[in-house]
Order: structure tokens, then sequence, then C-alpha cells
């Protein structure tokens, strides 16, 4: 059985690196919306899953912003579970929390 190498590692290679590297060479993460296409990296810290409960409060916030579409799914999902979703609130929560931030 072969070693497994890991290349990124060993150039040092940080994922902001791998990030300016991907965007320099053109490649970008784009969600195409009813609004206006979003580079998911302008308001997301990483992507990944959308609806990973690992996703911090900026990033939640920003998909209810920015990703209706995403956060309806949200909502549908969190519908089908008494869990709540972060940091002990549910969806409709953070929701509730979103809203009261952005009409203060």
């Amino acid at each position: 059985m072969k070693d497994k190498i890991y290349p990124l590692v060993e150039w040092k290679m940080t994922e902001q690196n791998c990030l300016e590297y991907c965007r320099q060479h053109g490649i970008k993460w784009i969600e195409h919306t009813k609004n206006g296409d979003i580079d998911l990296y302008n308001i997301l810290d990483r992507v990944s899953c959308w609806c990973c409960s690992n996703k911090n409060l900026k990033e939640l916030k920003n998909i209810y912003l920015y990703l209706p579409e995403y956060w309806e799914k949200l909502k549908e999902l969190q519908l089908k579970t008494e869990r709540p979703f972060k940091k002990n609130r549910t969806i409709f929560e953070l929701e509730e929390k979103f809203k009261n931030e952005l009409f203060k």
C-alpha cells in the first residue's frame, strides 16, 4: 500500500493561500440568485455544506440576508426536527434574532 502524500501541507499552503491561488487563476464560487450573482467567499468564511450546524452566526446571517432560497430550505429542515440548529436556537429563533438586529 502506498503512503499518502499531502502536497499542500508540504508546500506550506494555508487555506488563504489556496483561495488566493484559485482567485488568481479565475476560479470563483458563484451562486446565482434571484437578486443577482453572489461570490460565496464574500459572504461565507468557508464554502462548505450550506446546512451545516457548524456554520458561525456571521455565515448564517449572510445566508439569511443574501441566500434566501437556502434559508427557506433550512427552515424546512428545522420543521423536521426538534434539535436546535445553533447555540440552542432553532432556525426560526435565529431568523427573529437577525430581523431584530436589522431593525434596531
